[in-house]
């Protein structure tokens, strides 16, 4: 009984959302703090479920959702939200992708802000898909490569 009502919330979720969360490319900075960012939000959003609100002004006034260097992320946070009310899992602990380089590239971020050394990791051929040269130049990613 749960699970459905999770579904239907996040079904009335995606209807009612604001269009920023499919247009907006970057965070508001002035709003978002990174430690902070998947907590504040989904803590607001549980108390949208709570109170069974999906109006777009309630959606509208959500705090900056975490981010892995993509598009839509709170959508993809409501995915994890939702993935772990129906396993009764911490949405901390769910992470999702449809990529085979995202992945990378989130750490590599998240490596970057803790000022960690990375390396990757492969068998055979380099990872295709995966620029080294711009990511390290443009992004400032710091990472060995090793076969």
């Amino acid at each position: 009984m749960e699970g459905k009502k999770v579904l239907n919330f996040i079904k009335d979720v995606v209807e009612n959302m604001p269009t920023d969360w499919l247009n907006l490319t970057t965070h508001r900075l002035d709003i978002y703090d990174e430690k902070l960012a998947k907590h504040q939000f989904l803590d607001e959003f549980e108390k949208l479920f709570t109170t069974n609100n999906t109006s777009l002004s309630a959606l509208s006034t959500l705090p900056t959702a975490y981010d892995y260097i993509r598009l839509g992320h709170p959508l993809s946070s409501i995915l994890e939200w939702g993935i772990a009310q129906i396993h009764k899992i911490n949405a901390q602990n769910v992470i999702s992708f449809s990529s085979k380089t995202m992945p990378i590239l989130g750490i590599l971020r998240r490596n970057l802000i803790d000022r960690k050394n990375t390396q990757i990791l492969y068998t055979g051929t380099p990872p295709t898909g995966l620029d080294t040269d711009k990511l390290k130049t443009i992004y400032g990613y710091e990472f060995e490569l090793k076969n």
